[in-house]
């Protein structure tokens, strides 16, 4: 419960003080819901573009004359003690500002895993939207901030908050969790070869970056974020690159059981993703699939908790029953995780089983040797999840650390790029992270 907590914040005149990084769209909207929040207060917003971070505070009432542009410490924490909304185009200074908690919200997992660092070394909360950066060096910041005293978190709100929360409930009543998995609707014209270019005309109809699009299009949104609630809830991908079947609501309980009883699974107990069903003319069918939504599939086996969820019209299959919900509120749900973290010193996502599940990177075309490799969203790689045992047994490259790495020798669409196949860069923060959770 979180609501009389910030009202005994506003009544103390002792607000959260929250600090963003990046004013993309997500955290522009984050921004907003804090913003309608009692004892909650934007204090500063970190963003290469001071534009961008101005529109977030001028959206919610702020005039421009009365935001403070410092990349000075002391400037900065002078306008926070103020009372005054600050902006910053230099991440290096949250650590040092004046703030309860900081929401990380690139997407970049090099800029995400230099700031939680940072963060937390500086004694901060940690609050990241980026998933990308969690499941390449997740475990180690998780552990370096438990010896520091502050929480390293994923957030609520988005697929791997709202589905670990699902499993905590619905795992906490006694019920067999099966499988878990998200349903977007960019799956509708799955692609795993999609690119920027490819992409770029629905990407301009929807407002939104090309790169950023394809990273849907071509499962590595998914693969990411699977991981992610992987290595929090102990839940496996039961193949490498998951199943992802066609499935509607109706669907669910029937194709994710095990194969000898007619589903899809070699195992219960995994992380997966379904593509939604689609109407005659093409369009995505949002009244039948669990889109933009998560879904949940456990086995009950009591007859009276059968009978019960009967009784509740829940979706069923035999022993296997579907929780659903249709859709996810990434932006107004992200504030939840900052209170949690400063109020109650809880964490929403975190890898409680360390690296169980990796992303590896996937050649999108025959890729000759001396190309340079460009990560999530570009022209040369996708995603897919696999078990971390399996990937380091196999020398595979974890796919966070693909960007700007060199290939050794050609390779093939859709062979998976082990460590003898590349040269990776070894000057950042994220390598550098990588190798002392390796070692530990």
């Amino acid at each position: 419960m979180i609501r009389q907590k910030l009202l005994k914040r506003q009544a103390a005149d002792a607000p959260i003080r929250v600090g963003w990084v990046g004013a993309g769209r997500m955290i522009t909207g984050a921004i907003c819901q804090t913003a309608l929040m009692k004892g909650m207060n934007n204090a500063v917003i970190c963003d290469l573009r001071a534009d961008a971070a101005l529109r977030a505070y001028e959206i919610n009432g702020v005039k421009r004359k009365d935001v403070v542009v410092t990349d000075q410490v002391g400037a900065a924490n002078d306008a926070i003690r103020a009372g005054k909304p600050v902006i910053t185009q230099n991440s290096r200074l949250m650590p040092e500002l004046e703030v309860d908690c900081v929401v990380e919200g690139t997407g970049v997992p090099e800029v995400g895993a230099d700031v939680a660092f940072r963060c937390i070394q500086g004694g901060k909360h940690i609050i990241m939207l980026n998933v990308e950066a969690d499941v390449v060096v997740g475990p180690i910041l998780h552990r370096m901030a438990t010896r520091a005293g502050v929480v390293y978190s994923v957030s609520s709100g988005d697929e791997p908050g709202l589905i670990t929360e699902l499993v905590d409930r619905w795992g906490g009543l006694g019920f067999e969790i099966v499988a878990v998995g998200k349903t977007p609707a960019s799956l509708a014209k799955l692609d795993f070869y999609a690119t920027p270019d490819t992409v770029a005309a629905d990407a301009r109809a929807l407002n939104v970056n090309p790169h950023f699009l394809v990273t849907f299009r071509d499962t590595t949104k998914t693969a990411i974020e699977m991981a992610c609630i992987s290595n929090a809830t102990g839940l496996i991908p039961d193949v490498r690159g998951m199943h992802g079947p066609v499935a509607g609501i109706k669907d669910m309980a029937r194709l994710f059981r095990l194969e000898e009883e007619g589903g899809l699974l070699k195992n219960r107990g995994v992380v997966d993703y379904a593509r939604p069903l689609l109407l005659p003319d093409g369009s995505v069918d949002f009244v039948h699939s669990v889109t933009p939504g998560v879904f949940v599939v456990v086995r009950a086996t009591h007859p009276q908790i059968q009978e019960d969820l009967g009784y509740w019209n829940v979706e069923r299959t035999g022993d296997y029953f579907t929780f659903y919900t249709p859709y996810h509120l990434v932006t107004n749900e992200i504030p939840l995780s900052i209170v949690w973290a400063v109020e109650d010193r809880e964490a929403t996502v975190v890898p409680h089983h360390g690296l169980l599940t990796e992303c590896l990177g996937a050649a999108k075309a025959d890729l000759k040797a001396g190309t340079v490799l460009d990560g999530g969203g570009g022209y040369t790689v996708y995603s897919v999840a696999d078990l971390a045992c399996v990937a380091k047994r196999d020398g595979c490259v974890p796919f966070g650390l693909l960007d700007g790495a060199t290939l050794l020798r050609d390779a093939k669409r859709d062979q998976v790029i082990t460590r003898d196949m590349v040269n990776v860069k070894t000057d950042s923060m994220l390598y550098h992270l990588r190798r002392i959770q390796d070692d530990v």
